[in-house]
């Protein structure tokens, strides 16, 4: 049992950091309403995927209404084509991932369901903070590993292997592993990101 609650420590500690922030867009000077709502939504799938490894549908579908009947609201017809775009580009944005079994179903319809609200331009900036947070807590899950040293000498002794027979059988993974973090902790980085920092390419 112990060994099970230590083993799962770096989850519990990417996920409730992810919780924390997104409680922490409550306390942003003069939050929108759009923020809010997606900080209500965050709050709780982080909860949910930190604890139980999924992100119910009702979750996304309740974000998918909120932010159609905001969106209505707020421009009309407008909004209506703001909204369906959103879920479509946020949908295609991770289809492929999931085809190639890189993520779950559920993390797919997370970032539909926020682009509802966000509309296709802000949910594309969201998508590119949510990948550079995932890689980040990818490298973390890894370097958590307790036979982390074996992995690297294998796969050192893999490479040397395939150098010298040319066989790309010897770099082929003996299992083929899924990352366990809580991915619904990387869409709340992201979005931490996004609206604290705005556009990503304003950085570079």
């Amino acid at each position: 049992m112990r060994a099970v609650f230590l083993a799962n420590i770096p989850k519990l500690f990417v996920g409730f950091s992810a919780m924390g922030i997104s409680l922490l867009l409550f306390f942003q000077k003069a939050p929108s309403v759009m923020v809010m709502i997606a900080a209500i939504y965050l709050l709780v799938i982080c909860a949910i995927d930190t604890l139980y490894s999924k992100i119910p549908n009702l979750c996304n579908l309740a974000l998918l209404l909120a932010g159609l009947t905001y969106n209505v609201y707020q421009a009309g017809l407008h909004g209506l084509w703001h909204t369906l775009l959103g879920i479509a580009v946020g949908f295609s944005l991770l289809l492929v991932p999931y085809l190639l079994g890189g993520f779950g179903g559920g993390d797919v319809k997370a970032l539909a369901a926020l682009g509802a609200l966000l509309g296709p331009v802000k949910i594309f900036q969201v998508f590119l903070y949510v990948g550079l947070a995932g890689g980040l807590l990818a490298i973390l899950h890894y370097l958590c590993q307790k036979n982390l040293l074996k992995r690297i000498a294998a796969a050192g002794r893999a490479l040397f292997a395939f150098a010298g027979t040319s066989d790309v059988r010897c770099i082929r993974p003996e299992t083929a592993e899924k990352l366990r973090f809580p991915y619904a902790a990387a869409i709340a980085f992201g979005f931490f990101c996004y609206v604290n920092y705005g556009e990503i390419f304003s950085l570079l």
